[in-house]
C-alpha cells in the first residue's frame, strides 16, 4: 500500500464518514471469513445440567458450577439466600419436566432425543418465567457501588460490548481503536413482505423516513403522553409504542438499514393483530424510547444473561414495568430474506412477543416456541391463531368504524367468479381474504394511488349486476364514480353528480337520490338499488336507467323496510355500510364497531323477506383489521 493510500485510509476512518461507511456497506463478505463452530452441542451431563439451570428447570445449586450462571443465581437469590445443593432426584425431575415441556416421554434420562433437543438453537429467556428473571440493566446500574465511573468501566473491560446499552446510547465514547405454526401463507405474502422491506430501506436512504418522523413527531409524543387504561399483563401504558436499534450496537453482518427494516417488519406483524401502533423513533431521548434493541457477543452490555457463541442462545428480551430491551447474539449467522441461517425477522418477532408480555408456548408451530422452530418457514410465515389470541388476551382486539364494506367481484378467464371483502376507512383500505379468515398481509394500504381516481373517505360502494348491466360505483358527497375493474381505474368523464345520474321518474313527485348518502345496496333479489340516508331507505328502479327514483312506497323508514327479530336488534339511523357477502350469501349492516345481519335474506327470495338480528361486534366476525402506523 502506498503512503498516500495509507494516509487517506487513516483519514477516512478517523472522520464521521467512517461510521456511516461501516453502517451502510453490505457485509455479506464477512461471512466467508467467519469460523462457525457450534460449542453448544449438548453431549455431556454437565452441559445438560447447565441447560436445565439456564432455562429454569433446576433451581438448586451444582457445586461445580462457576461463571455466569453462578453470578446470575447469586444475584437472583439475594433475598432468599443461596439455593440448596441439587440431589440426584432434583436433576432427574428437572429432566422429566424438560421432557414434558417439549412433549417427550418423561423418562428422567438424558437419552439421545433429549440431548438433541437441548442442542437446538433457542431463545435465551427461561421456559419458566418465574424461575430466572434476569434483571434489566437500568436497575442494575442503580445498585450502590455497581457503577463507578465511565473511564473505569472502559479501562477495566477493554472493549465496547462491556458498556450497558443505555450508556452506549447516551454517548459514552468507546475505547480508542475499538470498532464502535400456522399453515403456509398465501403466495402473495412473501413478495409483499420483500417489497415492504425494500420500501422501508429505500425510505431510510432517501430521507423520507426522517421527513415523515419530523411531521408526526409532535403527535407521536402527544399520543405517548396520553395514558390508556392498562390491564394486568400489559407492558405499555400508551397505544403508541416506540422502538430503536441502537446505533452503536449494530450487527456486523447486515447493513444497518437492513437491520432496521427487519425489526420494523417484526413490530408490524404484531401491530397487525392488536390495537398498538409501533413506531421507530430515532429522535426522542433514549429514556423515552419504549423498546431498545442491540446486538452483542458473549458478555454484552453488562447483561447477566451472557451469549454463548454460535448456536445455543440466539437472543433474549428483558421486560421491565413500562419498557423493554431486546438483545441478539451477533455470533449467529443472521440473515434477512434467505432460507439459510437464522432469520432476523423470525427471531425479532419472538422477542417482541416477550416485550409485549407473552411467555413461551410449547407448540412448535407457534412463534413463541422457545426453540428456533424448523416448522415455521424463515420468510413466508405469519402469526398463528394461538399467538394472535394470546396477545389479544392482553391488549384486546382492533376495533373501529368503516366508511364502506363490499365484496369486489371479478370474473376469471375461465368464467369463475373470484372475490374478497374490502374495508375502507378514511384514506386506507384492507382486503379481507375470506378463505384464510384474516386480512391480507401488508394491509392497510392507501386508497390513493391504489384505487386510481378515487377520493378518500368514500360514502358507499355498489355493484349493479343484472342481465344487461354490470357496473361498479363509488359515492361521496354530491358525486359518484364509475370504476373500470378491467383497467383498474375510474372511467373517463367521472366523477358525475348524483343528482344527474340518479334522478326522479319524470312527472312524479319523487325526489332525486339525495347527496351525502350513508350507504347503498344492490339487492339481487329484485335487482334494484337501495340508498340509505339518515333514517330513510330510497328504492331505485335500475331498469329505468338514470330516472329510477323511486319505487312505489319509498322512501321508507329503515325500521319498516328491515324489521328486527327482537327489540334489541333494531337498526339505527345513519348507517356506515350495507353489503352483500358472497361468502355467507347474506346481507350485513354496519355502524360504529357493530354489525347486524339480515337473517331473513335469501338470494332467490323475490318477496324480499327481511328480518334483522344483532348487534354483534365487527371484530368478532372479521378479525384483526388493524391500523399499523400513524
Amino acid at each position: 500500500m502506498s503512503v498516500s493510500v495509507l494516509v487517506l485510509s487513516i483519514f477516512i476512518f478517523n472522520t464521521g464518514f467512517a461510521e456511516e461507511f461501516f453502517e451502510l456497506r453490505n457485509r455479506k463478505d464477512n461471512v466467508q471469513y467467519r469460523v462457525i463452530h457450534d460449542r453448544n452441542i449438548v453431549t455431556s451431563t454437565e452441559k445438560a445440567q447447565e441447560i436445565l439451570i439456564r432455562y429454569g428447570y433446576l433451581r438448586c445449586s451444582l457445586k461445580r458450577r462457576r461463571g455466569p450462571l453462578s453470578l446470575a443465581n447469586s444475584i437472583l437469590n439475594k433475598e432468599t439466600g443461596p439455593p440448596r445443593s441439587c440431589t440426584q432426584e432434583d436433576i432427574q425431575e428437572a429432566i422429566r419436566q424438560y421432557q414434558r415441556t417439549y412433549n417427550m416421554p418423561p423418562t428422567g434420562r438424558l437419552d439421545q432425543p433429549t440431548l438433541r433437543l437441548m442442542s437446538e438453537s433457542r431463545c435465551g429467556n427461561p421456559d419458566d418465567e418465574d424461575a430466572v428473571s434476569f434483571q434489566p440493566m437500568i436497575n442494575l446500574r442503580k445498585k450502590p457501588g455497581w457503577r463507578k465511573n465511565r473511564n473505569d468501566i472502559q479501562q477495566r473491560r477493554g472493549k465496547r460490548q462491556a458498556m450497558t446499552l443505555r450508556e452506549l446510547v447516551l454517548g459514552v465514547s468507546p475505547t480508542p481503536g475499538i470498532e464502535a405454526y400456522t399453515p403456509p401463507a398465501p403466495g402473495t405474502t412473501l413478495s409483499r413482505r420483500r417489497r415492504w422491506l425494500e420500501n422501508y430501506v429505500r425510505n431510510i436512504e432517501n430521507g423520507e423516513f426522517d421527513k415523515r418522523l419530523e411531521l408526526i413527531y409532535e403527535n407521536l409524543q402527544e399520543r405517548r403522553r396520553k395514558k390508556r387504561s392498562v390491564s394486568d399483563g400489559q407492558a405499555f401504558p400508551s397505544d403508541v409504542v416506540t422502538w430503536r436499534l441502537i446505533g452503536s450496537a449494530y450487527s456486523n453482518q447486515l447493513t444497518a438499514n437492513t437491520q432496521r427494516a427487519a425489526l420494523a417488519l417484526a413490530f408490524r406483524m404484531w401491530g397487525e393483530v392488536i390495537p398498538l401502533i409501533f413506531q421507530e423513533d430515532t429522535r426522542a431521548p433514549v429514556d423515552d424510547v419504549d423498546i431498545l434493541i442491540a446486538f452483542g457477543r458473549g458478555e454484552h452490555l453488562n447483561c447477566l444473561n451472557h451469549f454463548d457463541g454460535f448456536g445455543g442462545q440466539l437472543s433474549h428480551a428483558i421486560k421491565m414495568a413500562a419498557n423493554a430491551e431486546i438483545h441478539v447474539d451477533d455470533d449467529e449467522y443472521l440473515t434477512v430474506g434467505s432460507n439459510h441461517g437464522t432469520n432476523l425477522v423470525k427471531v425479532a418477532v419472538h422477542e417482541v412477543g416477550h416485550a409485549l408480555g407473552l411467555l413461551h408456548t410449547y407448540r412448535n408451530y407457534s412463534i413463541m416456541y422457545a426453540i428456533y422452530s424448523k416448522v415455521i418457514p424463515n420468510n413466508n410465515f405469519e402469526l398463528g391463531w394461538e399467538d394472535r389470541k394470546l396477545v389479544q388476551k392482553i391488549y384486546g382486539v382492533c376495533t373501529g368504524r368503516f366508511d364502506t364494506v363490499f365484496d369486489w367481484v371479478r370474473r376469471r378467464s375461465d368464467g369463475q367468479l373470484i372475490y374478497n371483502t374490502y374495508f375502507f376507512r378514511n384514506n386506507r383500505y384492507w382486503m379481507y381474504e375470506n378463505r384464510y379468515n384474516r386480512t391480507r398481509y401488508g394491509d392497510p394500504l392507501p386508497i390513493i394511488p391504489e384505487w386510481k381516481g378515487l377520493p378518500n373517505s368514500v360514502d358507499g360502494y355498489v355493484h349493479v349486476w343484472t342481465y344487461n348491466h354490470d357496473a361498479a360505483y363509488f359515492f361521496k358527497g354530491h358525486h359518484y364514480w364509475l370504476y373500470n375493474s378491467i383497467e383498474d381505474k375510474v372511467s373517463d368523464d367521472y366523477p358525475k353528480n348524483i343528482s344527474d345520474g340518479f334522478r326522479a321518474i319524470p312527472g312524479s313527485n319523487f325526489p332525486n337520490i339525495p347527496n351525502n348518502i350513508d350507504s347503498v345496496f344492490f339487492d339481487k333479489r329484485d335487482a334494484n338499488l337501495y340508498f340509505f340516508k339518515d333514517n330513510l331507505v330510497y328504492a331505485y328502479d335500475v331498469s329505468r336507467g338514470n330516472e329510477g327514483c323511486c319505487l312505489p312506497g319509498y322512501p321508507r323508514k329503515i325500521q319498516q323496510e328491515f324489521p328486527s327479530a327482537r327489540s334489541e336488534s333494531t337498526l339505527p339511523a345513519n348507517l356506515d355500510a350495507v353489503y352483500y357477502s358472497y361468502t355467507d350469501k347474506s346481507m350485513y349492516f354496519f355502524k360504529g364497531c357493530y354489525y347486524w345481519q339480515n337473517i331473513g335474506f335469501k338470494p332467490l327470495d323475490r318477496r324480499r323477506t327481511n328480518r334483522i338480528a344483532g348487534p354483534w361486534e365487527i371484530s368478532s366476525k372479521w378479525y384483526d383489521i388493524c391500523d399499523v402506523e400513524m
